[in-house]
């Protein structure tokens, strides 16, 4: 997909192996087309390019601003990787799209911004997947759909069943505001037809208030190997305690490192 940018880094002089610690970090702020909206997206570039890309979709009601984002932002560029974090639209500062159905534009924003990421000369064609929330839902469809494409996905606290998410009346307004002209849940519902993406690590706390850890289990189950499950007993949906999310972002890391090479 097109895009456009600004404060477009350039290129540096040779590729940085994932994993070898780089030199200075730049980030890049980016607008990404997809059907006929801007998608407002983050780019964090190791000190040298081109590098694998890890895509980053956040949850339901969430933005490309989550700290847990910026984190694996940064110490993800610092290894190696390009990250590029992304508002769906609706979400942050992405504006919203005259869309009916939930999962078809999350999809769709989350096409487009593959799409751009491997037209970009900082990226080596080599994109994993990193999805919170409804976002881990919806990279694990897309890992799946795209199963020669996508090398790795991580999901964190994804949930097996939207169906049964049931949101609060202010969350409510929310998707009011999002989808102006009213929405569906859109199709699939659930992953229990998921069986093919490439190698799979799903991260879930056990005192999860949102999505229940189970849920981790079921996909898990679906899954082929090579593939994890780490299940952290007193982290939350968030994953708001600093020492448990340091290791979710340490875990993912060395998924990548081990398959997004």
């Amino acid at each position: 997909m097109e895009g456009n940018s600004t404060r477009y880094p350039p290129p540096g002089d040779r590729s940085q192996t994932p994993g070898e610690r780089s030199g200075p970090r730049q980030c890049a702020e980016l607008l990404i087309e997809a059907g006929g909206i801007d998608l407002s997206a983050v780019a964090h570039l190791p000190g040298r390019v081109p590098a694998p890309v890890i895509v980053c979709s956040h949850g339901l009601l969430s933005s490309k601003e989550s700290p847990k984002f910026i984190a694996i932002g940064e110490e993800m560029s610092g290894s190696g990787f390009c990250v590029l974090r992304f508002d769906f639209s609706g979400n942050g500062q992405s504006p919203s799209r005259r869309f009916s159905s939930l999962v078809g534009s999350r999809r769709r924003d989350l096409e487009a911004v593959i799409g751009f990421a491997l037209k970009q000369r900082w990226s080596n064609g080599q994109i994993g997947l990193l999805g919170s929330s409804l976002g881990g839902f919806v990279s694990l469809l897309a890992a799946g759909q795209h199963r020669e494409l996508i090398r790795a996905v991580v999901s964190w606290a994804a949930p097996f069943d939207i169906g049964k998410i049931d949101p609060d009346p202010e969350q409510i307004e929310q998707l009011r505001a999002m989808f102006p002209d009213g929405f569906s849940l859109g199709s699939p519902k659930d992953l229990d037809a998921l069986r093919e993406t490439g190698p799979a690590l799903l991260i879930h706390g056990q005192l999860d208030e949102v999505v229940p850890w189970q849920d981790s289990v079921r996909i898990y189950e679906r899954l082929p190997d090579p593939k994890k499950l780490l299940l952290m007993r007193t982290a939350d949906h968030q994953i708001i305690d600093d020492s448990w999310r340091k290791k979710a972002i340490q875990a993912s890391l060395e998924w990548f490192l081990t398959y997004l090479v």
